[in-house]
């Protein structure tokens, strides 16, 4: 029997005393900011570089917690994290935040990506739900108007990523496979954060343009990026041609409630109706093919045939709530047992019990990964915490039918 108070009251305990109170550690009080690297065993290393987009992501997390939670320590981390990206991240001059500081906050580098000003859109649109702080909602709306003025594609839509100090088109080798000789003007990931940014500095801002983008957006994912197999594209031309032949199968969930909370906000209910049916059917595809026997979410399809079967700390949390969200559209029990298979492959395989936080990833068996590091610049509070946080937000006044 399935106990909604006791899922809930587990979610609480994971982000309030594994999760954030990890982070809470990594608060650097000579320096500012944050630490952003910690070995497998959570050795932290005081001088590694300090990652802006892993700044952007602890504020944002800090700053839902706060919000939803309501303890102070949260706020102060929060403040924390918002005063190092302002004085520090900032191109005061020219705009936008920088991708790389050193550990004393110097600029390492100066590139601006978009997919980096969408997070720390996201971010400081949850700052100021959390906070009321005006400064921060002002910040946020620069960053759009920004990226508008920059990367706006006015031809074929969506967005060029791109960009160095004084806003001149660059190589996207961040966000692309470079790995595999992928290098693209535009990708699915770039643009659904940027439309999760979007979404929430809609939020605070109702503003007419912003509305439009983000229904243009949810427009592209529609018309250009899930493909007809029902799987989100990775890499594309300028004129969305799809050039890579992977599946990211925790991108489709992930995706499947970024769009459905976006497409929320919109006043245009025969659209909302439209998209939340189609992300429906992505989330059964996922369901379908992207399930290990234990329910794990597998990684990815390379190539239509190289499967990773590794279970990913973020793919496992995005499949919760991707799959909790299908099933409270639906209630189809299928949805809501996938949703729980997510959080016990977490529990049982995930979860650092000794000290603190998620492993990286895991073998198929459960045994970490003793190379990947704890911490790094793309690993932090913003998948697991968001993914606890996510349901206790969901689930409060559900009742269990």
């Amino acid at each position: 029997m399935f106990d909604i108070d006791v899922f809930k009251k587990a979610l609480e305990t994971e982000v309030n005393e594994n999760i954030l109170s990890f982070w809470l550690g990594f608060q650097d009080h000579e320096q500012g900011g944050f630490y952003c690297y910690a070995d497998f065993d959570g050795i932290i290393d005081i001088e590694h570089p300090k990652s802006v987009l892993l700044h952007s992501r602890i504020l944002w997390a800090f700053s839902s917690a706060y919000r939803l939670l309501g303890r102070e320590e949260y706020a102060a981390a929060a403040k924390h994290a918002y005063d190092f990206l302002t004085r520090q991240a900032l191109d005061t001059d020219l705009g936008g935040v920088y991708w790389m500081l050193d550990h004393a906050g110097r600029v390492m580098d100066s590139q601006k990506h978009i997919y980096n000003q969408g997070f720390a859109i996201y971010a400081l649109s949850e700052y100021h739900r959390a906070t009321g702080d005006e400064a921060a909602k002002q910040l946020a709306i620069h960053l759009f108007e920004l990226i508008e003025k920059h990367a706006y594609d006015m031809e074929q839509k969506g967005y060029f990523e791109a960009y160095d100090k004084q806003w001149n088109s660059i190589a996207n080798a961040l966000i692309c496979d470079t790995a595999e000789g992928v290098i693209t003007e535009k990708s699915m990931n770039t643009h659904l954060h940027i439309l999760e940014a979007y979404a929430n500095l809609l939020r605070i801002w109702p503003n007419s343009l912003l509305q439009a983008r983000v229904r243009e957006l949810i427009e592209v994912f529609r018309d250009r990026i899930i493909l007809p197999n029902g799987h989100f594209g990775l890499f594309f031309s300028r004129d969305w041609q799809c050039v890579s032949h992977d599946i990211s199968y925790g991108h489709d969930i992930e995706g499947t409630w970024l769009i459905d909370d976006a497409v929320r906000l919109l006043p245009d209910k025969s659209f909302v109706r439209e998209i939340t049916t189609l992300t429906t059917q992505m989330a059964q595809i996922t369901l379908q093919e992207g399930l290990d026997s234990d329910g794990a979410i597998f990684n990815e399809l390379r190539d239509h045939h190289l499967l990773d079967t590794d279970r990913v700390w973020w793919v496992q949390a995005e499949g919760m709530v991707g799959f909790f969200n299908a099933y409270l559209k639906s209630m189809n029990p299928k949805f809501h047992k996938a949703g729980l298979d997510c959080w016990n492959i977490i529990t049982k395989q995930l979860i650092d019990k000794n000290n603190g936080e998620w492993y990286w990833k895991t073998y198929r068996d459960g045994r970490p990964y003793l190379d990947r590091a704890k911490v790094e610049p793309w690993k932090c509070p913003y998948h697991n915490g968001r993914a606890c946080l996510e349901l206790i937000e969901r689930l409060s006044g559900f009742e269990e039918s």
